[in-house]
């Protein structure tokens, strides 16, 4: 229905351009040119609030189920060769399946299913698991509702983990042994931004298997990955700071996380009379060409000689990393338009045996130090092609071989 109109003036106008008897010629110009004044101005009144009116009803416009749906996903491919006979391999590390659904504005579904290593079979590493999967209701920007499987609060890496995101082929040892990346939790929680300066996050869900620690790989198969038992429960939440507030060059973060251990799938559990506590600081400062990031971790385990399996009573680690967008402004045109090059270098110390229970030996293999040097090459947006070179070593005899990495990913 358009808009109400009455062609009653624009007809007056046209009919005052009529010959008006014998008028001078002059007088009769000046009424024309005050006429069509009039005539255009009530034209240009005319189409803007025809412009208003389709707007208006645009916006009043139900959206339509496919208007509703969001799909994404990200993806990456390693190659990685140590120097040591006989330890090269491609692996299709992971393809993930993002499906979103926008039920009202203020209730959003979101989802992510993840295939790991290119095979799920009972010989194999792969899987396929349900990453995310949970809804989200917006009420404020201070005050919102999260509930179902989520990613846990802690550190850099795991709540942002796509490989457009980050440098180096994998993600860092600390992301996989101190805080075990990707890592959900299955509950219910809050979170928003309350200022400009400020975000929080706080959720009650499920919490780790203690039978699934180890003394050298820490908590990383500690995850609940299938109805994960919920006999002991955590807390879990995370505050960030932004100095500049959002969108500036510093973020400053917290997190913590705490819980019992004594979950199994299915409900079926370990036995174990124990609980985990873990601390963690990050921050990232993006001055101009630069990026810096780092992280420290602190993950305390109370009744960890309950668990056995050489499992220590503390476990920590940190990284610090610098980066440097050094592709010249002068290649951005043509195919390489939106491309970037990225130089980076990453210190990271871990420690799965820094403190160890009564009577428990420590095993020196659980100290680590890893210096990654390499490029992150993004031909377009969404793109990126690495390489690295990684130098380990650890406490033992033996220590770490070093690796060189190759790898592809992608993020839509």
């Amino acid at each position: 229905m358009l808009p109400p109109f009455s062609p009653a003036g624009l007809l007056s106008c046209v009919l005052a351009l009529a010959p008006q008897g014998q008028a001078p010629q002059d007088d009769a110009q000046k009424r024309i040119d005050a006429l069509r004044a009039e005539f255009d101005a009530k034209y240009q009144a005319l189409l803007q609030e025809m412009e208003e009116w389709k707007r208006s009803a645009a916006a009043q416009k139900p959206a339509s189920w496919t208007d509703r749906f969001t799909l994404g996903g990200y993806g990456e491919i390693h190659y990685n060769s140590e120097n040591s006979p006989g330890n090269e391999q491609i692996d299709l590390a992971r393809v993930v399946a993002y499906v979103g659904y926008r039920f009202a504005d203020w209730i959003q579904l979101h989802s992510e299913i993840e295939i790991e290593h290119g095979l799920s079979a009972p010989d194999a590493d792969g899987e396929v698991s349900v990453e995310q999967l949970h809804v989200d209701f917006l009420f404020r920007d201070a005050f919102n509702v999260r509930a179902g499987r989520f990613l846990t609060p802690l550190g850099i890496i795991n709540e942002t983990h796509e490989p457009t995101t980050f440098n180096g082929v994998d993600r860092p040892d600390f992301d996989t042994f101190v805080i075990p990346t990707t890592w959900s939790t299955d509950g219910v929680g809050i979170f928003g931004r309350p200022s400009e300066y400020v975000k929080y996050q706080l959720y009650l869900g499920s919490s780790l298997d203690g039978s699934g620690f180890d003394a050298i790989e820490g908590l990383h198969e500690g995850r609940q990955e299938e109805r994960p038992g919920m006999s002991e429960p955590a807390i879990s939440g995370r505050l960030d700071w932004y100095p500049g507030a959002q969108g500036g060059d510093l973020r400053v973060g917290a997190s913590f996380f705490g819980g019992g251990v004594d979950n199994g799938p299915q409900g079926v559990n370990p036995g174990i009379d124990a609980d985990v506590e873990i601390y963690s600081a990050d921050f990232q400062y993006n001055p101009g060409a630069w990026n810096f990031r780092g992280v420290y971790a602190l993950d305390k385990i109370n009744g960890a000689g309950s668990i056995g399996n050489n499992v220590a009573s503390e476990i920590d680690g940190f990284y610090v990393e610098a980066a440097r967008h050094i592709l010249p402004e002068s290649w951005k045109h043509g195919r390489l338009e939106r491309a970037d090059l990225v130089a980076f270098a990453r210190y990271e110390e871990i420690d799965t045996q820094k403190a160890m229970p009564d009577g428990v030996p420590r095993d020196p293999a659980g100290e680590r130090e890893i210096v990654t040097v390499g490029f992150s090459f993004f031909p377009t947006t969404g793109l990126v092609l690495k390489t690295d070179y990684q130098m380990r070593d650890d406490d033992s005899s033996e220590g770490l071989p070093e690796r060189f990495n190759l790898g592809i990913g992608w993020s839509f």
